[in-house]
């Protein structure tokens, strides 16, 4: 019978092992021990799984003209500056957004955002 309870400091080295192996990409030990709520997944055999509870807030933004590339990339780090500051205030653990402008990707990696899975970005706060 499978059966959950919380992760403790015990689990650490099945996170990592199971961390090692996984095929998201992204994901580390400090994710799943600092934000949100994580539980272990387990049977009479031991761990099977670890699942990471999070406050997310996603982005969703439209410019009034895509080719103003200054006025854009200024918009979107006072936005980035203003969706950090609120998501902490507001317990948030993390800020994404989909995107398929490889351009877009790679300014907001230089905020400090990563590839995720697909076209979705994440920044973990």
């Amino acid at each position: 019978m499978v059966k959950s309870r919380p992760a403790t400091e015990a689990d650490i080295n099945d996170l990592q092992k199971a961390l090692n192996q996984s095929s998201h990409p992204n994901q580390k030990v400090e994710h799943y021990a600092s934000v949100g709520v994580t539980d272990v997944y387990e049977d009479e055999s031991g761990p099977i799984g670890f699942l990471r509870y999070t406050k997310a807030l996603r982005l969703c933004a439209c410019w009034i003209d895509d080719k103003d590339k200054h006025r854009n990339a200024a918009s979107i780090s006072q936005a980035i500056t203003d969706a950090v500051q609120k998501a902490k205030s507001n317990g948030y653990t993390e800020i994404l957004f989909e995107t398929e402008s490889e351009s877009y990707k790679t300014f907001c990696e230089k905020l400090g955002f990563e590839k995720a899975v697909g076209n979705t970005m994440i920044l973990y706060v």
